[in-house]
């Protein structure tokens, strides 16, 4: 019993230390793991917009798929990568919402 709950244990703190990793990439992290497993990356990206979309924090055109929105922002963030070193050091979340939040920004004319 002893070593279930060891084991468990060992498996859970493995397990909150590649979240933790994962919460701390920097942008330029993210990036580079784009190239390793672009699946991965446009899954990321992907949730991340429609999350944002569909809770109105983005206005994203609706003509607009999702894949395109994740190619549009992939780009984006690879331009700023190369030319903003802070952005390129700070968080990827952060990236994220930069771009997406400087590509569809909603303002009082727009309706979505």
């Amino acid at each position: 019993m002893t070593r279930i709950v060891l084991a468990a244990g060992l498996v859970w703190v493995a397990l909150a230390a590649s979240a933790q990793a994962q919460d701390s990439r920097t942008l330029s992290q993210f990036l580079h793991s784009c190239n390793a497993n672009y699946a991965a990356c446009r899954n990321d990206l992907h949730d991340y917009i429609e999350a944002a979309d569909t809770q109105g924090m983005i206005c994203k055109p609706k003509s607009m798929s999702y894949n395109e929105a994740v190619a549009r922002s992939l780009d984006w963030l690879r331009e700023r990568d190369f030319s903003d070193q802070a952005l390129a050091d700070g968080n990827a979340e952060d990236g994220e919402w930069a771009a997406i939040s400087t590509l569809w920004p909603c303002n009082a004319n727009s309706n979505g």
